[in-house]
């Protein structure tokens, strides 16, 4: 792929102040950079043999033994100084250097080729659904953080495995664990300690996991890296794989070697300059690797690092062809575009350096979450393809954004959802014994049991032949029930009034009218509002009684008063005052005389007639 086609503007078109293409000109920044990858969870986590493999399985198996690395930061960020963001290459005299594919895929052993790191877009609001999804379990509210995820919330939450571990803990375990990996050796990020969950649709499938090429998005996370450490006020922290490009530093520059190294040429070869934190000697500082570097020469290169390593033992997924890591391409992952022009450090390959092409300019987008970097970058990821001959159709990703409101539900949702499943799988379960007692009993016809487990055989058959599942249950009419009471609370006009000196005060306390106060229950003998009935409003046609148990609404009851309850009279026996003053006297009942027949009084005796006034009409008779 030639990317000079891409762009007519280059970096030689562009106005004095930047500096020119194949120039050694350097930029120095104040203060020593911050690696931002945090791997030392990662030996806490204990992983099981079964987990084990499905790691290895993965292709990311190599990336744990890269953990503990020790970053020399004065190397760094004297590296990082000669790094051109225009072109994506470390600027020396008389020549350009820059990570390869080939140098990712030796050093880290992950995989370089296959399908783009890429995904659907993922909103904030979408994380908690997608952690249940994949890893079984959501952060709360101090674990998450614009979207992205503690680190130490996985590591507690998922280092080790119960004792008796389901399927399904054993796949969320493991699964929290690579996305603890490749967030914290690949793509670390500004926000130190999170990850982003929107690698957890790629770690879904551990058969299909090694199709992805992480190296590539790795390497496109690295440029992105050196380019903003480069940037005017940009931040002290370093963004990409620190290790990656500290062993490879070592593995080209022997100037830079440690006074030590592991005679190990096995992958990864990131573990050769591995010595866990042990100190390595005497280490310069920034000022004295600016003047190594000002003065490196060719000869000061060894351009064939990798001629000890043995074919045999590089795995098939971390292969890659010369034809692939020599040809320009882009590389992607996510929002993450980065030029790959390997022809301008041609002598990493055994080639004779030609003449320096140009290379084209190129917009770096910052993450959006809801831009669908698949469609952004779709001609550029059918290159990347076509390339690296990517034939394999992606197993279908799950559509975080679409799962069902259960899974960030609250606990009584979610218990319903399970047991209402868990009920549909257990009939099932019965049904299909249903179908096998014949079979079994004519195994068993013939056999001599112990009569204990003849016994127990027949109680299991009898048991699966009446089994019938239930209709309804009463968690089930409860949650109804509550459902209902939920709605009514959402009017304001349903309140309780107080109750009033004619309602007797004496009635049970364990009475269904309690749960709703101040509501008015059907006529009954034995019913504390008779005294209001009694005598003003028979039950209409003939003596015929509400339904049992059915209660009116409060707003229904609501004209129900009575003149006297509201006079001002305080001398009256029924008056707050005069209770207040004699407490030892019982209030005499008042007489049904005193009851106020308004026409609003007549028009609620019609609602006792039609049921919720439902069928009520003006002309309708009435019955004082």
């Amino acid at each position: 792929m030639d990317l000079t086609s891409q762009g007519q503007k280059t970096q030689q078109q562009k106005p004095n102040g930047r500096r020119a293409v194949g120039s050694s000109q350097t930029w120095t920044r104040y203060g020593v950079l911050l690696p931002s990858q945090q791997t030392r969870k990662l030996k806490e986590w204990v992983l099981t043999d079964e987990q084990q493999q499905l790691v290895n399985a993965s292709g990311l198996g190599h990336l744990a033994l890269t953990t503990g690395f020790t970053i020399d930061r004065s190397l760094l960020t004297a590296f990082c100084e000669r790094w051109n963001n225009e072109t994506n290459t470390a600027h020396f005299v008389g020549f350009e250097m820059a990570p390869s594919l080939r140098d990712v895929s030796y050093i880290l052993g992950i995989p370089v080729t296959g399908h783009v790191v890429t995904s659907e877009p993922i909103g904030d609001e979408a994380v908690n659904r997608m952690c249940l999804h994949y890893l079984g379990e959501s952060p709360g509210s101090g674990e998450q953080l614009c979207g992205l995820i503690r680190l130490t919330w996985l590591c507690r939450k998922f280092h080790q495995l119960p004792e008796n571990p389901t399927i399904n803990d054993i796949a969320f375990s493991t699964r929290a664990y690579l996305l603890y990996l490749v967030g914290s050796t690949l793509f670390p990020d500004t926000m130190r300690g999170f990850v982003s969950p929107r690698y957890l649709p790629l770690l879904g499938d551990f058969s299909k996991i090694h199709e992805y090429a992480w190296g590539a998005a790795a390497l496109a996370h690295l440029y992105r890296g050196l380019s903003v450490a480069v940037t005017p006020n940009a931040t002290t922290q370093f963004l990409g794989s620190a290790t990656l490009l500290m062993a490879w530093i070592y593995e080209y520059l022997p100037l830079t070697q440690p006074q030590q190294k592991n005679q190990n040429t096995l992958l990864p070869r990131a573990c050769r300059w591995n010595f866990g934190g042990a100190t390595r000697g005497q280490r310069k500082k920034v000022m004295e690797w600016r003047k190594d570097f000002e003065h490196l020469q060719l000869s000061d290169v060894n351009w064939n690092p990798y001629k000890d390593i043995n074919p045999a033992i590089v795995p098939g997924y971390c292969v890659a062809a010369d034809n692939i890591c020599y040809s320009r391409t882009w590389l992607i992952s996510f929002n993450i575009k980065e030029a790959y022009v390997p022809d301008r450090f041609a002598r990493q390959f055994g080639r004779e350096q030609g003449r320096l092409h140009q290379v084209p300019l190129w917009a770096r987008r910052t993450w959006s979450k809801a831009k669908d970097w698949r469609v952004e970058y779709a001609r550029e990821i059918e290159e990347f393809h076509q390339l690296v001959g990517c034939r394999f159709i992606p197993s279908a990703e799950t559509n975080i954004n679409s799962l069902p409101n259960e899974f960030i539900a609250g606990q009584s949702t979610t218990r319903c959802s399970w047991n209402a499943s868990q009920s549909q799988n257990f009939s099932m379960m019965v049904e299909d014994l249903k179908n096998d007692l014949p079979v079994i009993n004519r195994y068993l016809e013939g056999q001599v049991l112990p009569p204990e487990v003849a016994s127990f055989l027949e109680k299991v058959s009898t048991m699966i032949k009446t089994y019938s599942p239930a209709q309804s249950s009463p968690r089930e009419d409860e949650a109804a029930q509550c459902k209902n009471v939920a709605a009514r609370a959402k009017n304001s006009r349903k309140r309780a009034r107080k109750p009033s000196h004619l309602e007797d005060s004496s009635s049970p306390q364990d009475s269904g009218v309690n749960q709703y106060p101040g509501a008015l229950v059907p006529y009954e003998a034995s019913s504390r509002f008779a005294n209001v009935l009694d005598g003003t409003a028979p039950p209409p046609n003939g003596g015929e009684s509400f339904k049992e148990h059915e209660i009116m609404e409060p707003w229904q009851m609501s004209h129900m008063t009575t003149e006297s309850s509201s006079s001002p009279d305080s001398s009256s026996p029924g008056s707050r005052e005069w209770r207040l003053q004699h407490p030892d006297e019982a209030p005499t009942r008042r007489s049904n005389e005193s009851l106020r027949r308004s026409r609003r009084h007549c028009v609620q005796l019609k609602m006792f007639k039609h049921r919720d006034g439902v069928g009520a009409e003006e002309t309708n008779p009435i019955f004082l």
